[in-house]
């Protein structure tokens, strides 16, 4: 189901005995038309390069993996919004065997679009869709909400996740991943901070954040890059070699239905 808003927002504002009206258009383009379309059976299947850091930090390695997200039915939310079940599955990268990893949902409307994993809540795309147009998307994040998995320092970007401003990017632009074009489409950039990164200096601190999403129309994401490590210098008695923690991800749309 594609979400085309045709209802007029109608204030009435009355001054003395002289009435007002004041209508907002919403425009045909709704935030949730550049996502997975939102009906039962639609799905989307990404090639997944994760980057791990191994042995304390000092190794990393790149595994590969395939990740189908398939919309798996709707349901009314606490607020009485419609909302829908997103099932991601994975595989490895021949695709025979797949198992469900998470479920994450989706709740729509004129104005944003709502996703929330892992009971984390983001608002991944926001009205109106114009190049440059900025939005709190992680107003909802609760403090930390990595840290759990990495000890991170950088308060900045790293635990305070809240202070992020999702900003378009570029709106109703082609766009090319593994071969393919996208006439249509937008990219979103949640955060791109860094210090000594990459290391140049490996006796100083060093740290990136790097997120960005590119949506086409009609088809949902199809690309997406995600870069939160930091670097931990050596020790000065030498007892502990520099290392590095957080994690990289790419995802790259392969084909859709």
């Amino acid at each position: 189901m594609k979400l085309r808003p045709a209802v007029l927002l109608l204030t009435c504002l009355v001054i003395g005995v002289f009435g007002c009206k004041k209508t907002i258009h919403y425009p045909a383009t709704a935030p949730a038309d550049y996502f997975i379309p939102l009906e039962t059976g639609k799905y989307a299947i990404y090639r997944l390069d994760s980057l791990n850091f191994y042995y304390y930090g000092q190794l990393d390695t790149v595994t590969s993996y395939l990740a189908k997200d398939s919309v798996e039915g709707s349901f009314t939310d606490g607020e009485g919004n419609k909302a829908w079940y997103v099932t991601r599955y994975l595989s490895d990268t021949t695709g025979q065997f797949w198992y469900a990893s998470e479920t994450y949902t989706v709740t729509p409307s004129a104005s944003r679009l709502e996703m929330t994993e892992d009971n984390l809540r983001y608002i991944k795309l926001a009205f109106p869709i114009s190049q440059g147009f900025s939005w709190s998307g992680n107003s909802y994040l609760p403090y930390a909400p990595y840290q759990d998995f990495f000890d991170f320092s950088d308060i900045s970007t790293h635990l305070d996740l809240s202070t992020w401003n999702y900003t378009y990017q570029t709106v109703n632009k082609p766009f090319s991943v593994l071969g393919k074009t996208y006439d249509s489409s937008v990219t979103v950039l949640q955060e791109n901070d860094s210090i000594n990164a990459p290391v140049v200096d490996p006796t100083s601190f060093g740290t990136k954040t790097y997120w960005s999403e590119t949506y086409a129309k009609h088809i949902g994401l199809v690309y997406r890059h995600t870069e939160m490590w930091e670097y931990q210098p050596p020790t000065p008695d030498g007892t502990q070699a520099g290392y590095k923690i957080g994690f990289q991800l790419t995802m790259q749309l392969l084909s859709h239905n």
